[in-house]
């Protein structure tokens, strides 16, 4: 386990036409460079065939999991309106590789996605390389003016993007998308927000698409799901 920094300071924003809260960390963790080590050496990077990430995952142990998210649990329910009856519970936690080149992408890897349709699903993204690297945006879908996507306006949406036509990764501009939120990518910044919130990594091919977890685009994916 290791130990978040004693002197953080969250940040709340509320984005988009929708003022959904998003929240922003800096200097999460109190040993940022002795964790990535840590991390780096005991990971085990496979090909992700269970969701459509661009890349290879190594799953997280108990530990981390914990070290990261139990600071965090008691604030995430004011901040995100959640009832309090509501029963916490981590998944699909993985630190994560961005390595499939452009030309090998799917449809779907090339415009922003929602992590699920379903309420009370929070996503968590920490930055952990020392390198720059291209960081996460969020969009607001043009033609239906929808900044997340529920329950009832998956079918309409749906409908809407089989018909788009992209290549590459989603970059700020996009024809089909409108980008309204950057979170540049930084050593050791954590952000938490919805997950049926449209959003994307902003790919740099250059810096980005790597393999070694030393130079890539390393960062810790987690989900928290209030049931």
């Amino acid at each position: 386990m290791f130990s978040i920094n004693s002197n953080i300071k969250p940040c709340v924003e509320y984005i988009g036409n929708s003022r959904i809260p998003i929240v922003i960390i800096d200097d999460y963790i109190a040993d940022i460079a002795l964790v990535r080590d840590v991390i780096i050496a005991g990971a085990f990077f496979t090909q992700d065939k269970h969701t459509q990430y661009p890349g290879i995952r190594s799953a997280m142990s108990k530990a981390d999991v914990v070290s990261y998210l139990k600071p965090l649990m008691q604030p995430l329910y004011s901040v995100f309106n959640l009832p309090r009856e509501l029963t916490p519970s981590p998944r699909d936690n993985y630190y994560s590789l961005l390595t499939t080149q452009e030309t090998d992408l799917s449809l779907i890897q090339t415009i922003p996605h929602f992590d699920t349709y379903q309420p009370n699903l929070i996503a968590c993204i920490h930055y952990l390389s020392k390198y720059q690297h291209g960081g996460t945006a969020f969009y607001r879908h043009r033609s239906s003016g929808y900044e997340f996507i529920n329950e009832g306006r998956l079918p309409e949406y749906q409908a809407t993007v089989n018909t788009i036509s992209h290549s590459g990764y989603c970059g700020e501009h996009h024809p089909d998308f409108e980008c309204y939120k950057v979170i540049p990518y930084q050593e050791n910044r954590l952000i938490i927000f919805p997950g049926q919130l449209l959003h994307s990594s902003l790919v740099i091919p250059e810096s980005d698409i790597n393999t070694n977890p030393m130079t890539g685009r390393l960062t810790a994916n987690l989900f928290i799901k209030f049931n």
